[in-house]
């Protein structure tokens, strides 16, 4: 006999079905600011038709079990009694545990923490001051970044698996915080048990420069390039990487693909912190008023809050990045640059494609990070001229629509070159000619792994002769075994003796030469325009 569905059962699936939908669409209303008007009009009647308002369906967070909050400092007590002031002054100190975590026993440090233990202690649900053995892991002339990473995993290690906290806010003795700093991280923890794609919550925007963008400084958003500077982490992430934590360069480590996993951190668009460490591990002065100075930060917490963040799960967030995408006005990259004025998006917004070779100048033109930062899947959303500028990587971002894309050269072949020889040498002896242009496709953890076996596994590193793998038989270098990739351009002439380089090799006569294989632009297709839309055409005009 064949099986029947109890009667309620196709009643149930359609309320769920609805139940998806509303909430997708409530999704893209959220996101509606990004879209041109005429979509921005059609998702709202879409959301009338379903009896969604554009009130947020705000309800109140789940708390976080056992949060903590983790100041990280060593020798420099002036900046630290800035801090532990600031701290001080946020109103939801009382639901966390605070632990100051002091590499080494620094007097004037030791001085600044037992000023203020006393009203700290009565401020919040515990207070404990540390001081962790200064031996170096890694020889004693290691760097300042290697100190800051060993500090990490001792402090970390003991507030997760000593403390048994489920949660810790990560801060340094550099900071100084916005009213709202800690309703950040309550009214968002919960994101990190609900969706298993996101896994830190950071009050930092990489491209959060006060200058030229009108940023709100109730939206959020998330970004798949970790962002670090106030941020926090779960229990349950902590048992994933602490035994695998590095003894350097904790942050790039954080940034690794083979780390990160695809997975992204919820951060606002105004900055909740501002770092105030002219000096540091990783810092220097020049370094701090080019970038962090002109940071903007909050300095009021806004009335509304953050309201309902449930637009920050996934799928729908995805699904709203792609509308956006979907609904822009397309510029080719040659728009933003020279003496022209630049567009009025007036309201709109404008959708970029870019390649890494054109970053730099749009980031100068734009007024953000110089390096691609704060992106989603290699979509930067930043405010500008009076719209949203959509910046995407024409290369490695999969919103854009196929056409937008730039592929590699066919025929392109990944190519492992024996230790000391340059790409352009490699690919020569097979009779091929060294891309410049595909260098970027295997300038992943992913490919070197493919052409290499990397038993020291994957991380980032700056150089001529790059991507690349350190020969496992190496004296002169400290990460026989190591590959590694790169954020700066990858060169075909680049060559070390004890490295072996990953090459794009292409067949002759697919490029003039290396130079020529650089220059390769994605397509600009003019797309369809329906009657009352103001679509790419206008743009287009000249690409």
């Amino acid at each position: 006999m064949a099986r029947r569905d109890p009667p309620y059962a196709s009643l149930l699936t359609g309320t769920l079905c609805l139940l998806i939908f509303v909430e997708l669409v409530w999704v893209q209303l959220r996101f509606a600011s990004v879209l041109p008007g005429n979509q921005r009009d059609a998702v709202k009647s879409v959301a009338r038709d379903v009896g969604v308002s554009h009130a947020p369906l705000h309800q109140d967070p789940p708390s976080l079990l056992n949060p903590a909050i983790i100041v990280f400092c060593y020798d420099r007590p002036g900046y630290l009694n800035q801090t532990l002031t600031s701290l001080a002054a946020l109103p939801e100190l009382a639901d966390f545990t605070l632990y100051i975590s002091q590499d080494g026993n620094h007097t004037g440090v030791q001085g600044v923490i037992e000023t203020h233990r006393a009203a700290l202690a009565a401020l919040t649900a515990g207070f404990e001051s540390w001081q962790r053995p200064r031996v170096p892991q890694l020889g004693p002339r290691q760097p300042g970044h290697a100190w800051l990473a060993q500090h990490y995993k001792w402090g970390l290690d003991r507030l997760f698996l000593k403390g048994g906290h489920s949660h810790a806010v990560i801060v340094e003795d550099d900071m100084l915080f916005s009213p709202d700093f800690l309703t950040l991280f309550m009214e968002t923890g919960w994101l990190l048990d609900a969706d298993p794609t996101l896994w830190c919550i950071s009050s930092w925007n990489d491209n959060g420069f006060s200058k030229d963008h009108d940023w709100d400084p109730t939206r959020l958003f998330r970004t798949s390039y970790f962002p670090g500077l106030g941020w926090m982490l779960s229990s349950r992430l902590w048992e994933e990487l602490g035994p695998a934590w590095p003894q350097q360069h904790w942050d790039h480590w954080m940034r690794m693909e083979g780390v990160a996993r695809g997975r992204d951190c919820v951060v606002p668009e105004v900055n909740r912190n501002r770092n105030i460490g002219e000096v540091g591990a990783n810092m220097d002065r020049a370094a701090f008023r080019k970038s962090l100075q002109t940071m903007g930060w909050a300095r009021e917490a806004p009335a509304a809050g953050f309201g309902d963040v449930r637009y920050l799960l996934q799928p729908a967030y995805d699904a709203a990045a792609r509308a956006a995408v979907a609904g822009a006005q397309i510029l080719p990259p040659a728009a933003l640059r020279g003496a022209a004025p630049p567009p009025d998006l007036r309201g709109g917004a404008a959708l970029v494609p870019y390649l890494q070779e054109d970053y730099a100048r749009l980031a100068r033109r734009t007024g953000v990070w110089a390096f691609p930062r704060g992106h989603y899947r290699f979509l930067t959303s930043v405010p500008w001229r009076g719209g949203r500028l959509l910046l995407a990587d024409a290369r490695r971002c999969d919103l854009l629509p196929g056409a937008l894309r730039t592929l590699p050269t066919p025929g392109m072949r990944g190519v492992a070159a024996e230790p000391g020889v340059s790409c352009s040498a490699a690919c020569r002896a097979r009779g091929a000619v060294c891309s410049k242009a595909d260098l970027h496709f295997l300038n992943t953890c992913a490919a070197l792994m493919r052409a290499f076996p990397c038993p020291r596994g994957c991380s980032l590193e700056w150089g001529q002769d790059l991507p690349n793998m350190v020969a496992e038989g190496a004296r002169n270098h400290s990460s026989p075994g190591t590959c590694y990739v790169t954020q700066q351009m990858p060169q075909c002439r680049g060559q070390a003796p004890e490295t072996r380089r990953l090459c794009a090799c292409v067949p002759p006569g697919t490029v003039a030469d290396e130079a020529a294989a650089a220059v390769r632009r994605p397509r600009f297709l003019r797309p369809r325009v329906r009657a009352g839309e103001t679509g790419g055409a206008e743009a287009l005009a000249g690409a």
